[in-house]
């Protein structure tokens, strides 16, 4: 159909949808998690079909569909989310030095802490200065509600990790809607502190 015989708002009509029809590419700033953010901005390629959107990171290959832009978009910030946390337990899981794949994602995402974590590393670091047995302490946040702690002791008896438990169960029942998972050690000579973070 020639141009010349349509009207001029059937000229809008056709002009919108090719555009609608083109790709884009938008950079994004953040990866809407309260755990992870972006060390810098990275472009989403976005295609939209008559019936949704596609929203696509080229670099790790992922893509998603929405009923809307911001719809696509967020389900591919979830997704890049836990490609990242596979690859991360992927490293854990085998021991191994991280892979280049791994290394890029390093590049690219950063952990953060949601503020209620550093309120608990903070009353763990004023409890544990009333005992003096214990060296260090390390805590790996694997999830939002979910975290490893690791006490290093100098000695050990029933009555030092009975004072200890107790101020583990203190914590717990004040951060009752988080996971604390603890261990006590004699050294960290075999541990793999790898994504352990020094709080004490």
């Amino acid at each position: 159909m020639s141009l010349e015989n349509l009207k001029p708002l059937q000229i809008k009509q056709i002009i919108r949808s090719e555009l609608r029809q083109r790709p884009e590419t938008r950079w994004i700033q953040n990866l809407r998690h309260p755990s992870y953010q972006l060390r810098h901005p990275i472009p989403i390629l976005i295609e939209n079909g008559d019936d949704a959107v596609t929203a696509s990171y080229a670099d790790l290959n992922l893509c998603s569909t929405g009923d809307s832009v911001e719809t696509a978009i967020s389900d591919l910030c979830r997704k890049i989310a836990v490609y990242y946390e596979g690859a991360r337990e992927n490293v854990n899981l085998t021991d191994n030095a991280p892979t280049q794949e791994y290394a890029f994602l390093k590049q690219l995402i950063a952990e953060t802490q949601p503020k209620i974590w550093e309120e608990v590393k903070q009353l763990y670091q004023e409890r544990l200065r009333m005992v003096p047995y214990v060296q260090q302490g390390y805590i790996n946040i694997s999830a939002p509600e979910y975290a490893d702690i690791l006490i290093i002791l100098t000695g050990e008896s029933v009555e030092r990790i009975k004072q200890l438990a107790q101020i583990d169960l203190d914590l717990n029942l004040k951060f009752s809607s988080l996971c604390l998972n603890v261990e006590y050690e004699h050294s960290t000579d075999f541990l793999n502190l790898h994504d352990f973070e020094r709080f004490y």
